[in-house]
């Protein structure tokens, strides 16, 4: 039966969206991968066939292309996409995957972000961390045109949530080579830092990135903070 013929329900993909991925067995998962069927045979009846021949998942994950192709006539793009996916797996759960990238210091950060100093334009980054400062997600939240970049703090503030952090670290560019905050600089993250605080989420530092160098938002804003 072709998947087109089953009650939407009960369709890999539709069932996903609306109930989450985590409810689809794993025949369903395998027939969201394979995509698409060969002739006579559904993607479903694919996923049925493949569990069938190799009762379980993990003899499944050490076939090869070849044995995917001749037994089960699946094309060379079906066959890469299902090993892709298990070697992407396998990665994950190898030693190297689990291992956590730790914060050490504000230097660490530059290290890592240094390639910014490349950029035309602005872009505000995000690295949320645990309590051991190891990073949970980092990801790359806006980008500008030129020098000016639009931040919405409950943007912000959802990513936080989402990543269960304990803390968190802004990084921006300044393309234009200025090593100093702008007034903008210091109001965003003041708001962005009492925000997060709500949140029981602290703001540990907001490195400005230039072409040679960083410097360091909070204390800019700590020293703005003695002299008012």
């Amino acid at each position: 039966m072709k998947i087109k013929e089953l009650p939407i329900e009960l369709r890999p993909r539709e069932k996903a969206l609306h109930h989450g991925i985590e409810s689809l067995t794993d025949e369903e998962l395998l027939a969201v991968i394979v995509g698409s069927g060969v002739r006579g045979c559904s993607a479903l009846e694919i996923a049925r066939n493949l569990l069938s021949s190799y009762l379980t998942m993990s003899s499944l994950a050490n076939t090869n292309l070849s044995s995917l192709e001749e037994q089960f006539g699946l094309s060379e793009v079906i066959s890469l996409r299902l090993l892709a996916t298990f070697e992407f797996h396998n990665r994950l759960n190898s030693p190297f995957y689990q291992h956590r990238y730790s914060i050490q210091s504000c230097e660490d950060i530059y290290m890592r972000y240094r390639y910014l100093e490349n950029f035309s334009q602005e872009v505000l980054a995000l690295i949320m961390l645990n309590k051991k400062k190891e990073i949970i997600k980092e990801k790359i939240l806006y980008k500008g045109t030129g020098n000016n970049i639009s931040i919405n703090p409950k943007e912000i503030n959802a990513e936080l949530i989402i990543s269960r952090c304990h803390s968190f670290v802004l990084i921006h560019n300044h393309p234009d080579g200025n090593k100093m905050p702008s007034e903008d600089d210091l109001y965003t993250t003041e708001i962005i830092e009492n925000s997060a605080k709500n949140l029981q989420i602290k703001l540990l530092d907001h490195l400005i990135i230039y072409p040679g160098g960083y410097c360091l938002l909070k204390e800019s804003l700590n020293n703005k903070k003695r002299i008012n």
